[in-house]
């Protein structure tokens, strides 16, 4: 008896159970197809999109013109350091032609002016006859190191960084950019005098060869 009943059992599940594999699956059991991968989306290939690459600082001269206009008649020096090649930051020193002249120590950090405070410069206080214009200089800072690289790779040299001064000798003198050069290690091999109206080099102490004429 026990077999009969085994046997009706499973004579009346096992074409249910077959009729089931054969009908439609519900919708609920389907697996969403994967969304189109949408312009730009790199997820499908494993790729991670890089972040944009960070604007350089801007030069000397939009820091000359970033400063107050009492200032834009009496700026004696301009100077940086560390720049790789562009300085985060500038120093200024100007006289403030609406105080008799005197010395300001001016910060120019992106652009902005971050700091300025009264100098007590003892040399430069007595250069009251000079002034950089900034219409003047035509070749800016990141021009300056462009000139700089060639000379120093005739000698054999990577500028790692670059200190930048932008004095004038006389009163109707034009400015001249001097560019001290440090290797990637720091370590100082040279410098590029040149002026900053025409890019003329005038002197490379510390770097003997000039890079060959094209």
């Amino acid at each position: 008896m026990k077999k009969l009943a085994f046997l009706f059992l499973l004579t009346g599940f096992l074409p249910g159970f077959l009729l089931a594999q054969d009908q439609p699956q519900p919708t609920g059991w389907e697996t969403p197809p994967p969304s189109p991968a949408q312009p730009g989306d790199d997820t499908d290939l494993g790729l991670i999109t890089p972040a944009p690459a960070q604007p350089a600082p801007p030069g000397a001269v939009a820091a000359m013109r970033a400063i107050d206009p009492k200032y834009t008649g009496g700026m004696v020096v301009v100077t940086a350091s560390g720049g790789t090649p562009q300085p985060r930051q500038w120093t200024i020193i100007a006289r403030d032609t609406d105080d008799l002249g005197v010395l300001h120590k001016i910060t120019v950090a992106d652009g902005q002016v971050i700091a300025d405070a009264q100098s007590l410069n003892a040399y430069e206080s007595f250069r009251q006859d000079v002034n950089i214009d900034s219409e003047q200089v035509q070749v800016d800072s990141g021009d300056a190191v462009s000139l700089a690289e060639p000379i120093a790779a005739a000698n054999q040299k990577i500028i790692g960084h670059v200190d930048y001064a932008l004095t004038i000798r006389g009163k109707d003198a034009a400015p001249i950019w001097t560019l001290n050069c440090f290797d990637i290690n720091g370590v100082y091999f040279g410098k590029v005098i040149l002026l900053a109206n025409t890019g003329a080099v005038l002197e490379t102490p510390g770097m003997r060869n000039a890079p060959a004429a094209n």
